[in-house]
């Protein structure tokens, strides 16, 4: 290989690491706010489909933003993809794999379909009423990291208010 292109090769190598760095550092995946834990129902934990596969990063927070989309998950959550407005709640992988969007979580919203995630639903059913894409929401409830995707998420939200 000639030095030239030795040459290119570790420029972009070190532009590659330099952009990772620089994604890390802007979207460090921090808390918006520490609330009290009076603004989050810790009940919700006890409905949580495998609660193990989440760390809580901040056990009470809330976070402002647009809704952009809207999914329900087969184990009875519904998955909001959240645009937010404090951007400091994305981590690196919420801004590659969840094209920059907050995942929030409302647990036990409809009946799932797997026998072990009807465990976790049996005997509640979630209060949170689903917003539409577009609204603007305030969200609050535990901000975790869900360790099999890597990305951050509001998960159980207590509480979810239209805001104008």
């Amino acid at each position: 290989m000639s030095r030239i292109v030795q040459r290119v090769l570790l420029a972009l190598v070190v532009f590659a690491v330099a952009r990772i760095l620089l994604a890390r550092l802007r979207y460090p995946g921090k808390a918006p706010a520490h609330l009290s834990t009076e603004n989050c129902d810790s009940h919700l934990w006890e409905h949580v489909y495998k609660p193990e596969r989440l760390r809580v990063l901040e056990t009470c927070t809330a976070v402002t933003g647009r809704v952009v989309s809207i999914h329900r998950n087969s184990d009875g959550d519904l998955r909001i993809n959240l645009d937010p407005d404090q951007k400091s709640a994305l981590n690196f992988v919420n801004v590659t794999h969840s094209h920059g969007h907050l995942i929030v979580e409302p647990i036990c919203d409809h009946p799932p379909s797997g026998d072990d995630a009807k465990t976790a639903c049996t005997g509640f059913a979630s209060s949170i009423s689903a917003p539409i894409v577009g609204n603007h929401i305030r969200i609050t409830g535990s901000y975790v990291t869900d360790l099999e995707n890597g990305w951050n998420e509001i998960h159980p939200v207590s509480r979810l208010d239209l805001l104008p």
